[in-house]
């Protein structure tokens, strides 16, 4: 019985809370944090581990602190700041935009001078622990390169994003390369990455920009954007995105076999492919699919294939 009370009481106090408005401040601050995209973390996160953990030659002997410094400023900071920047230039566009609408500054919730504000902190406190904690040299000039392109993708007079092939050079090459290799000077002091492993990288990132692109095609039309999207149209897009999976997935399984990769990373790729079923609409219909159910799903994807590559690492 006395089970029994506790957990009833518990249920009427947790029902208590949940009905209790949040407080406006703490709304702000939740708008704040979407600001940042954590979801979108797990593309540096990823790109990072599987660059850091191939430059230490797959021991398993792998520097968290390191890790973490490195991560937290390329991931949270720059790159959160760097949507925020995004969200603060697009916020009158996306107000027109069926799903971009109900993010924090196009809805109200947060004004453009507070994630102005936020940008600047986060990419300040970037750099600072570039150049104070991580102290790599060549890592801090990939947090500068990423700042820089993405200045020229998001800014006026360049906005990179609305022209020809450019949007798809800067958004899906430039940045998962500085990503990856900020990764890899964590551990390396060169540009001598694998390319088997850089091509994986941005292919499978490429092809998903792609897509993603696609979702928005219409959206870029209304505003009269000349984007590689609007110009070449859904069909040769599609196929652009299909051929470079197809490469990444070359690359990656190619590497299983010519030593890049120990060849138990075999088994990680071949576990992957059991999710695409989940991908077959997306793919066939990039401008009709469900762009939350889609992300989800990706960041699930990629948040499982890294936790199998970190653990691969520790296997000897």
């Amino acid at each position: 019985m006395p089970i029994y009370y506790s957990l009833s009481l518990f249920k009427k106090v947790s029902v208590k809370i949940l009905d209790c408005p949040v407080s406006p401040l703490v709304e702000i601050l939740i708008g704040l944090l979407k600001l940042l995209r954590p979801p979108e973390w797990t593309k540096s996160l990823g790109n990072m581990l599987i660059a850091y953990i191939a430059a230490t030659g797959f021991t398993g002997t792998l520097d968290w602190g390191l890790l973490f410094w490195g991560f937290l400023a390329v991931g949270p900071l720059l790159w959160g700041g760097l949507y925020t920047l995004n969200d603060v230039a697009d916020f009158e566009k996306d107000q027109k935009h069926d799903v971009k609408k109900n993010r924090p500054i196009p809805s109200g919730l947060v004004s453009p001078n507070t994630g102005f504000i936020l940008f600047m902190i986060t990419t300040i406190a970037s750099f600072a622990i570039g150049f104070f904690i991580v102290q790599k040299t060549l890592f801090v000039l990939c947090l500068a390169a990423m700042l820089v392109n993405q200045l020229l993708y998001t800014l006026k007079p360049f906005e990179l994003k609305k022209k020809l092939f450019m949007d798809f050079i800067s958004g899906s090459l430039i940045n998962p390369f500085f990503r990856f290799y900020s990764g890899w000077f964590l551990a390396m002091d060169a540009f001598n990455a694998p390319l088997e492993l850089v091509v994986f990288v941005i292919a499978i990132q490429f092809g998903g920009y792609s897509l993603y692109r696609l979702a928005s095609k219409k959206h870029e039309e209304e505003l009269n954007y000349k984007s590689s999207v609007v110009v070449f149209g859904e069909e040769k897009i599609r196929m652009a995105a299909y051929i470079a999976i197809i490469f990444a997935g070359a690359a990656y399984f190619l590497a299983t076999f010519n030593g890049v990769l120990p060849f138990k990373y075999f088994f990680l790729g071949a576990a992957s492919l059991v999710a695409f079923p989940l991908y077959v609409g997306a793919l066939q219909n990039p401008q009709e699919m469900n762009m939350r159910f889609a992300y989800n799903l990706i960041y699930a994807h990629y948040a499982l294939f890294i936790i199998g590559f970190v653990a691969l690492a520790y296997l000897g």
